[in-house]
């Protein structure tokens, strides 16, 4: 599996699109939140980290919609099962979308979203 500079995870949502960059390199991380799914605007905000990078949401109601205006806007996205991201106690108990976000970006560098 290649080494990525910046992990980038997403919370989905209809009405908003909170994104986690995490750096491989120092652990620090920048949530953005974005009305809506403006997908060509988190793509730019994106380009702004060093690559190469890997940009993950758990799979929902909108399919692999965004994995698509993503790719096609350059940007390396999976969509992940739900069951196959670790979860612990803590995170259901601080459950929310910048939590989830985050907790989808340690995912991609602990190699357990591929």
């Amino acid at each position: 599996m290649p080494k990525y500079s910046t992990a980038f995870g997403m919370d989905v949502h209809l009405r908003s699109t909170t994104v986690c960059a995490l750096d491989a390199d120092t652990g620090e991380a920048v949530t953005r939140r974005f009305p809506g799914n403006p997908w060509g605007e988190i793509a730019g905000w994106m380009d702004g980290f060093p690559g190469p990078s890997l940009a993950a949401y758990e799979s929902g109601y909108l399919g692999f919609a965004p994995q698509r205006e993503l790719a096609g806007l350059g940007v390396e996205c999976v969509v992940a099962a739900v069951s196959k991201i670790p979860r612990s106690a803590a995170d259901s108990a601080s459950k929310n979308d910048r939590n989830d976000a985050a907790r989808m970006a340690k995912a991609i560098l602990a190699h357990d979203i591929s």
